[in-house]
Protein backbone atom coordinates (compact mmCIF):
# COMPACT_ATOMS: atom_id res chain seq x y z
CA UNK A 1 0.00 0.00 0.00
CA UNK A 2 1.38 3.43 -0.99
CA UNK A 3 2.27 5.64 1.98
CA UNK A 4 0.26 8.85 2.26
CA UNK A 5 2.15 12.15 1.96
CA UNK A 6 2.71 13.67 5.42
CA UNK A 7 1.66 17.01 6.81
CA UNK A 8 3.00 19.59 7.24
CA UNK A 9 4.30 20.26 3.75
CA UNK A 10 7.54 22.24 3.58
CA UNK A 11 7.55 25.96 2.91
CA UNK A 12 10.01 27.42 0.41
CA UNK A 13 9.36 31.06 1.34
CA UNK A 14 8.56 31.83 5.00
CA UNK A 15 5.75 34.20 4.02
CA UNK A 16 4.04 31.86 1.56
CA UNK A 17 2.26 28.53 2.11
CA UNK A 18 3.99 25.40 0.79
CA UNK A 19 4.09 25.54 -3.05
CA UNK A 20 2.66 22.02 -3.13
CA UNK A 21 -0.75 23.50 -2.32
CA UNK A 22 -0.78 25.44 -5.59
CA UNK A 23 -0.31 22.20 -7.55
CA UNK A 24 -2.94 20.38 -5.51
CA UNK A 25 -5.55 23.12 -6.04
CA UNK A 26 -5.25 22.53 -9.78
CA UNK A 27 -4.56 18.80 -10.06
CA UNK A 28 -6.03 17.19 -6.93
CA UNK A 29 -7.84 19.75 -4.75
CA UNK A 30 -8.99 17.07 -2.30
CA UNK A 31 -6.22 14.55 -1.66
CA UNK A 32 -5.18 11.99 0.94
CA UNK A 33 -2.56 12.89 3.58
CA UNK A 34 -1.47 11.78 7.04
CA UNK A 35 -1.22 14.16 10.02
CA UNK A 36 1.90 14.45 12.21
CA UNK A 37 0.22 12.11 14.72
CA UNK A 38 -0.39 9.54 11.99
CA UNK A 39 -4.10 10.07 11.33
CA UNK A 40 -5.19 9.67 7.67
CA UNK A 41 -7.30 12.53 6.33
CA UNK A 42 -8.53 14.30 3.23
CA UNK A 43 -6.69 17.57 2.58
CA UNK A 44 -9.02 20.31 1.26
CA UNK A 45 -7.07 23.03 -0.57
CA UNK A 46 -9.48 25.07 -2.75
CA UNK A 47 -11.22 28.17 -1.40
CA UNK A 48 -14.61 27.10 -2.76
CA UNK A 49 -14.40 23.64 -1.20
CA UNK A 50 -13.14 25.00 2.13
CA UNK A 51 -16.16 27.29 2.44
CA UNK A 52 -18.46 24.41 1.49
CA UNK A 53 -17.05 22.15 4.23
CA UNK A 54 -17.13 24.86 6.89
CA UNK A 55 -20.82 25.58 6.31
CA UNK A 56 -21.95 21.94 6.17
CA UNK A 57 -23.25 20.54 9.47
CA UNK A 58 -22.38 17.02 8.33
CA UNK A 59 -18.75 17.79 9.11
CA UNK A 60 -18.09 17.63 12.85
CA UNK A 61 -15.71 19.81 14.87
CA UNK A 62 -15.78 17.40 17.81
CA UNK A 63 -12.45 15.59 18.34
CA UNK A 64 -14.37 12.62 19.73
CA UNK A 65 -16.09 12.06 16.35
CA UNK A 66 -15.03 8.94 14.48
CA UNK A 67 -12.23 9.67 12.05
CA UNK A 68 -11.40 13.12 13.47
CA UNK A 69 -7.76 13.82 12.51
CA UNK A 70 -5.50 15.31 15.19
CA UNK A 71 -2.61 17.57 14.26
CA UNK A 72 -0.95 17.44 17.68
CA UNK A 73 0.25 14.66 19.96
CA UNK A 74 -1.72 13.33 22.88
CA UNK A 75 -5.34 12.42 23.39
CA UNK A 76 -6.58 15.14 25.73
CA UNK A 77 -10.33 15.53 25.12
CA UNK A 78 -11.68 19.05 24.61
CA UNK A 79 -12.67 20.61 27.94
CA UNK A 80 -16.32 21.50 28.60
CA UNK A 81 -17.08 24.96 27.24
CA UNK A 82 -14.45 24.80 24.47
CA UNK A 83 -17.15 25.51 21.89
CA UNK A 84 -14.68 25.80 19.00
CA UNK A 85 -14.49 21.99 19.18
CA UNK A 86 -18.21 21.36 19.57
CA UNK A 87 -21.20 20.86 17.31
CA UNK A 88 -24.78 22.07 17.72
CA UNK A 89 -26.63 22.34 20.01
CA UNK A 90 -23.85 22.85 22.59
CA UNK A 91 -21.80 24.99 20.24
CA UNK A 92 -24.80 27.22 19.52
CA UNK A 93 -25.72 27.58 23.19
CA UNK A 94 -22.24 28.40 24.48
CA UNK A 95 -21.23 30.70 21.65
CA UNK A 96 -24.45 32.70 22.11
CA UNK A 97 -23.51 33.40 25.74
CA UNK A 98 -20.54 35.57 24.75
CA UNK A 99 -21.58 36.85 21.31
CA UNK A 100 -22.75 40.22 22.65
CA UNK A 101 -19.28 40.90 24.06
CA UNK A 102 -17.83 40.87 20.55
CA UNK A 103 -20.48 42.89 18.70
CA UNK A 104 -19.24 45.94 16.79
CA UNK A 105 -20.89 48.51 19.07
CA UNK A 106 -19.28 47.05 22.16
CA UNK A 107 -15.89 46.76 20.47
CA UNK A 108 -16.06 50.46 19.53
CA UNK A 109 -16.51 51.31 23.21
CA UNK A 110 -13.30 49.39 23.98
CA UNK A 111 -11.13 51.29 21.49
CA UNK A 112 -9.90 53.96 23.94
CA UNK A 113 -8.72 51.32 26.38
CA UNK A 114 -7.10 49.30 23.59
CA UNK A 115 -5.31 52.46 22.43
CA UNK A 116 -4.05 53.18 25.94
CA UNK A 117 -2.69 49.64 26.33
CA UNK A 118 -0.95 49.74 22.94
CA UNK A 119 0.59 53.14 23.71
CA UNK A 120 1.92 51.78 27.01
CA UNK A 121 3.48 48.83 25.22
CA UNK A 122 5.11 51.11 22.62
CA UNK A 123 6.51 53.17 25.51
CA UNK A 124 7.94 49.98 26.99
CA UNK A 125 9.43 48.93 23.64
CA UNK A 126 11.17 52.29 23.28
CA UNK A 127 12.90 51.69 26.61
CA UNK A 128 14.42 48.43 25.37
CA UNK A 129 18.07 48.14 24.42
CA UNK A 130 18.44 48.01 20.64
CA UNK A 131 18.14 45.68 18.88
CA UNK A 132 15.02 44.59 20.72
CA UNK A 133 12.97 41.44 20.20
CA UNK A 134 9.62 42.75 18.96
CA UNK A 135 7.89 39.44 19.77
CA UNK A 136 8.99 39.36 23.42
CA UNK A 137 8.96 43.12 24.04
CA UNK A 138 5.83 44.13 22.14
CA UNK A 139 3.75 41.55 20.23
CA UNK A 140 3.15 39.05 23.04
CA UNK A 141 2.72 41.54 25.91
CA UNK A 142 0.43 43.77 23.81
CA UNK A 143 -1.84 40.93 22.71
CA UNK A 144 -1.82 39.47 26.22
CA UNK A 145 -2.58 42.79 27.93
CA UNK A 146 -5.56 43.52 25.69
CA UNK A 147 -7.25 40.14 26.10
CA UNK A 148 -6.39 40.02 29.83
CA UNK A 149 -8.15 43.36 30.25
CA UNK A 150 -11.19 42.13 28.35
CA UNK A 151 -11.48 38.87 30.28
CA UNK A 152 -10.33 40.10 33.67
CA UNK A 153 -7.26 37.85 33.74
CA UNK A 154 -4.30 39.19 35.79
CA UNK A 155 -1.66 40.35 33.31
CA UNK A 156 1.11 38.95 35.50
CA UNK A 157 -0.27 35.45 34.77
CA UNK A 158 0.06 35.86 30.99
CA UNK A 159 3.54 34.29 30.91
CA UNK A 160 2.28 31.13 32.60
CA UNK A 161 -0.65 30.86 30.20
CA UNK A 162 1.66 31.40 27.22
CA UNK A 163 4.15 28.73 28.26
CA UNK A 164 1.45 26.12 28.88
CA UNK A 165 -0.31 26.98 25.62
CA UNK A 166 2.95 26.49 23.74
CA UNK A 167 3.29 23.12 25.45
CA UNK A 168 -0.07 22.03 24.04
CA UNK A 169 0.40 23.38 20.50
CA UNK A 170 4.06 22.49 19.90
CA UNK A 171 4.22 19.39 17.70
CA UNK A 172 7.77 18.67 18.87
CA UNK A 173 6.57 17.97 22.44
CA UNK A 174 5.81 14.43 23.60
CA UNK A 175 2.22 13.34 24.27
CA UNK A 176 2.93 13.36 28.00
CA UNK A 177 4.33 16.90 27.90
CA UNK A 178 1.33 18.16 25.92
CA UNK A 179 -1.13 16.52 28.30
CA UNK A 180 0.65 17.91 31.37
CA UNK A 181 0.56 21.43 29.88
CA UNK A 182 -3.16 21.08 29.11
CA UNK A 183 -3.97 19.94 32.66
CA UNK A 184 -1.97 22.79 34.23
CA UNK A 185 -3.62 25.31 31.92
CA UNK A 186 -7.15 24.18 32.74
CA UNK A 187 -6.35 24.03 36.46
CA UNK A 188 -5.32 27.68 36.29
CA UNK A 189 -8.55 28.72 34.56
CA UNK A 190 -10.58 26.69 37.05
CA UNK A 191 -9.07 28.74 39.89
CA UNK A 192 -9.67 31.97 37.97
CA UNK A 193 -13.35 31.24 37.33
CA UNK A 194 -13.88 30.11 40.92
CA UNK A 195 -12.53 33.44 42.16
CA UNK A 196 -14.78 35.36 39.75
CA UNK A 197 -17.84 33.41 40.84
CA UNK A 198 -17.18 34.70 44.34
CA UNK A 199 -16.43 38.28 43.27
CA UNK A 200 -17.47 39.05 39.65
CA UNK A 201 -15.75 42.04 38.04
CA UNK A 202 -16.63 44.30 35.12
CA UNK A 203 -15.22 42.02 32.43
CA UNK A 204 -16.53 39.30 30.09
CA UNK A 205 -16.43 36.52 32.67
CA UNK A 206 -17.74 38.72 35.46
CA UNK A 207 -20.67 39.96 33.39
CA UNK A 208 -21.52 36.44 32.28
CA UNK A 209 -21.54 35.22 35.88
CA UNK A 210 -23.55 38.23 37.12
CA UNK A 211 -26.18 37.93 34.39
CA UNK A 212 -28.50 35.24 35.75
CA UNK A 213 -30.20 34.83 32.37
CA UNK A 214 -26.89 33.73 30.90
CA UNK A 215 -25.23 32.13 33.91
CA UNK A 216 -28.10 29.67 34.36
CA UNK A 217 -27.31 28.27 30.90
CA UNK A 218 -23.70 27.35 31.65
CA UNK A 219 -21.96 25.13 34.18
CA UNK A 220 -18.82 26.00 36.14
CA UNK A 221 -16.78 23.57 34.02
CA UNK A 222 -18.11 25.16 30.83
CA UNK A 223 -17.18 28.62 32.11
CA UNK A 224 -13.64 27.37 32.65
CA UNK A 225 -13.49 26.16 29.05
CA UNK A 226 -14.91 29.41 27.69
CA UNK A 227 -12.33 31.42 29.64
CA UNK A 228 -9.49 29.31 28.28
CA UNK A 229 -10.78 29.43 24.71
CA UNK A 230 -11.19 33.21 24.65
CA UNK A 231 -7.81 33.80 26.26
CA UNK A 232 -5.95 31.49 23.89
CA UNK A 233 -7.74 32.81 20.82
CA UNK A 234 -7.16 36.41 21.85
CA UNK A 235 -3.44 36.48 22.51
CA UNK A 236 -1.43 33.88 20.59
CA UNK A 237 -3.05 34.39 17.19
CA UNK A 238 -2.86 38.17 17.58
CA UNK A 239 0.78 38.11 18.65
CA UNK A 240 1.76 36.07 15.60
CA UNK A 241 -0.08 38.44 13.22
CA UNK A 242 1.62 41.42 14.88
CA UNK A 243 5.07 39.89 14.40
CA UNK A 244 4.62 38.62 10.86
CA UNK A 245 2.58 41.69 9.92
CA UNK A 246 5.35 44.05 11.01
CA UNK A 247 7.83 42.37 8.69
CA UNK A 248 5.29 42.24 5.85
CA UNK A 249 4.54 45.95 6.12
CA UNK A 250 8.24 46.81 6.25
CA UNK A 251 8.66 44.79 3.05
CA UNK A 252 5.92 46.91 1.44
CA UNK A 253 6.81 50.46 2.52
CA UNK A 254 4.61 52.19 -0.07
CA UNK A 255 1.50 50.41 1.16
CA UNK A 256 2.46 51.07 4.78
CA UNK A 257 2.84 54.76 3.99
CA UNK A 258 -0.57 54.78 2.29
CA UNK A 259 -2.15 53.20 5.39
CA UNK A 260 -0.55 55.79 7.68
CA UNK A 261 -1.81 58.63 5.47
CA UNK A 262 -5.33 57.26 5.04
CA UNK A 263 -7.14 55.78 8.07
CA UNK A 264 -9.85 54.51 5.72
CA UNK A 265 -7.40 51.82 4.57
CA UNK A 266 -7.25 50.22 8.03
CA UNK A 267 -9.91 47.58 7.42
CA UNK A 268 -8.39 46.59 4.09
CA UNK A 269 -4.91 46.37 5.59
CA UNK A 270 -5.98 44.09 8.43
CA UNK A 271 -8.13 41.89 6.18
CA UNK A 272 -5.29 41.49 3.71
CA UNK A 273 -2.76 40.71 6.44
CA UNK A 274 -5.04 37.99 7.81
CA UNK A 275 -5.48 36.55 4.29
CA UNK A 276 -1.86 36.83 3.26
CA UNK A 277 -0.36 35.45 6.47
CA UNK A 278 -3.03 32.93 7.63
CA UNK A 279 -1.20 32.10 10.87
CA UNK A 280 -3.31 28.95 11.33
CA UNK A 281 -1.11 26.99 8.92
CA UNK A 282 -2.13 23.59 10.31
CA UNK A 283 -5.67 23.86 8.95
CA UNK A 284 -8.96 23.03 10.63
CA UNK A 285 -9.73 19.36 11.34
CA UNK A 286 -13.20 17.95 10.67
CA UNK A 287 -14.85 14.52 10.58
CA UNK A 288 -17.63 13.45 8.23
CA UNK A 289 -20.77 12.22 10.02
CA UNK A 290 -22.39 11.15 6.73
CA UNK A 291 -21.32 10.41 3.17
CA UNK A 292 -20.78 13.84 1.54
CA UNK A 293 -19.47 14.83 -1.88
CA UNK A 294 -17.16 17.85 -1.89
CA UNK A 295 -15.61 19.21 -5.08
CA UNK A 296 -16.44 15.98 -6.90
CA UNK A 297 -14.81 13.78 -4.23
CA UNK A 298 -16.89 11.45 -2.06
CA UNK A 299 -16.00 11.77 1.63
CA UNK A 300 -17.38 8.80 3.55
CA UNK A 301 -18.87 8.84 7.02
CA UNK A 302 -16.12 8.42 9.62
CA UNK A 303 -13.37 9.91 7.44
CA UNK A 304 -11.39 12.95 8.56
CA UNK A 305 -10.53 16.16 6.74
CA UNK A 306 -7.95 18.91 7.16
CA UNK A 307 -9.34 22.18 5.78
CA UNK A 308 -6.20 24.08 4.79
CA UNK A 309 -7.06 27.75 5.29
CA UNK A 310 -3.66 29.01 4.13
CA UNK A 311 -4.16 27.30 0.77
CA UNK A 312 -7.66 28.67 0.36
CA UNK A 313 -6.42 32.19 1.02
CA UNK A 314 -3.90 31.88 -1.82
CA UNK A 315 -6.37 30.35 -4.29
CA UNK A 316 -6.03 32.26 -7.55
CA UNK A 317 -9.65 31.53 -8.45
CA UNK A 318 -10.78 33.47 -5.38
CA UNK A 319 -8.00 36.07 -5.19
CA UNK A 320 -6.36 37.10 -8.48
CA UNK A 321 -2.59 37.53 -8.09
CA UNK A 322 -3.07 35.81 -4.73
CA UNK A 323 0.61 35.69 -3.75
CA UNK A 324 0.89 39.49 -3.89
CA UNK A 325 0.22 41.62 -0.80
CA UNK A 326 -2.29 44.35 -1.64
CA UNK A 327 -4.16 46.31 1.05
CA UNK A 328 -6.58 47.66 -1.57
CA UNK A 329 -7.73 44.17 -2.51
CA UNK A 330 -11.33 43.26 -1.69
CA UNK A 331 -10.74 40.09 0.30
CA UNK A 332 -13.65 40.10 2.69
CA UNK A 333 -14.30 36.50 1.61
CA UNK A 334 -10.91 35.35 2.93
CA UNK A 335 -10.98 32.46 5.40
CA UNK A 336 -8.26 33.50 7.83
CA UNK A 337 -10.98 34.06 10.44
CA UNK A 338 -12.60 30.76 9.49
CA UNK A 339 -16.00 30.63 7.84
CA UNK A 340 -19.55 29.59 8.53
CA UNK A 341 -20.67 28.06 11.81
CA UNK A 342 -17.31 28.40 13.55
CA UNK A 343 -16.14 31.71 12.13
CA UNK A 344 -13.93 33.49 14.68
CA UNK A 345 -16.20 35.13 17.24
CA UNK A 346 -13.55 37.81 17.86
CA UNK A 347 -13.00 38.90 14.24
CA UNK A 348 -14.31 42.44 14.84
CA UNK A 349 -12.23 42.67 18.01
CA UNK A 350 -9.12 41.50 16.11
CA UNK A 351 -9.61 44.03 13.32
CA UNK A 352 -9.86 46.89 15.81
CA UNK A 353 -6.83 45.79 17.83
CA UNK A 354 -4.57 45.18 14.84
CA UNK A 355 -5.44 48.52 13.22
CA UNK A 356 -4.58 50.32 16.47
CA UNK A 357 -1.36 48.31 16.91
CA UNK A 358 0.10 48.94 13.46
CA UNK A 359 -0.82 52.63 13.38
CA UNK A 360 0.66 53.28 16.82
CA UNK A 361 3.78 51.23 16.16
CA UNK A 362 4.71 52.88 12.88
CA UNK A 363 3.55 56.41 13.66
CA UNK A 364 5.53 56.49 16.90
CA UNK A 365 8.58 54.62 15.58
CA UNK A 366 8.73 55.64 11.91
CA UNK A 367 12.34 54.44 11.52
CA UNK A 368 11.55 50.95 12.82
CA UNK A 369 13.34 48.26 10.84
CA UNK A 370 14.30 44.61 11.07
CA UNK A 371 17.80 44.37 12.53
CA UNK A 372 18.88 41.24 10.62
CA UNK A 373 18.34 39.95 7.08
CA UNK A 374 14.91 38.34 6.76
CA UNK A 375 16.60 35.07 5.75
CA UNK A 376 18.09 34.84 9.26
CA UNK A 377 14.74 35.05 11.07
CA UNK A 378 13.56 31.94 12.94
CA UNK A 379 9.97 30.85 12.25
CA UNK A 380 7.57 28.63 14.23
CA UNK A 381 7.28 25.77 11.75
CA UNK A 382 6.65 23.28 14.55
CA UNK A 383 3.67 25.13 16.04
CA UNK A 384 0.00 24.88 15.10
CA UNK A 385 -0.02 28.67 14.79
CA UNK A 386 2.72 29.98 12.47
CA UNK A 387 4.80 32.97 13.41
CA UNK A 388 8.22 34.25 14.41
CA UNK A 389 10.22 32.93 17.35
CA UNK A 390 12.06 36.23 17.64
CA UNK A 391 12.04 39.45 15.64
CA UNK A 392 15.12 41.65 16.26
CA UNK A 393 14.28 45.26 15.42
CA UNK A 394 15.98 48.59 15.79
CA UNK A 395 15.27 52.26 15.08
CA UNK A 396 17.07 55.59 14.91
CA UNK A 397 17.65 57.31 18.23
CA UNK A 398 15.97 60.53 17.06
CA UNK A 399 13.33 58.52 15.14
CA UNK A 400 12.53 61.33 12.64
CA UNK A 401 9.12 61.21 10.97
CA UNK A 402 10.50 60.39 7.53
CA UNK A 403 8.24 57.39 6.92
CA UNK A 404 8.75 53.66 7.37
CA UNK A 405 12.01 52.04 6.41
CA UNK A 406 12.19 48.92 4.27
CA UNK A 407 13.16 45.67 5.98
CA UNK A 408 16.83 44.77 5.94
Amino acid sequence: MTALPPLPSARKCPFDPPPEYRRLRVEQPISRVVTPRGDPAWLVTRHEDIRAVLTDRRFSSNPLSRGYPSYVTGDVPPPPGFFMQMDAPDHTRLRALVTREFMARHIESLRPRMQAIVDQRVDALLQETRPADLIKAFALPTASAVICELLGVPFEDAGFVQSRTDGVLDRSRTAKESETSAIELMTYFDRLVTAKEQAPGDDILGRLISDKTRSEQVTHAELVGIAALLMLGGYDTMAQVIGLGTVTLLQHPEQLADFLRDPALADGLVEELVRYLTVNHAGLPRAATADVEVGGQLIREGEGLIVMLSSGNRDEQAFPNADAFDIRRDCRHQVGFGHGLHRCIGATFARAELAIVFRALFERIPTLRVAVPVEELAFRHEMVLYGLKQLPVTWSAASPSTGPQEAA
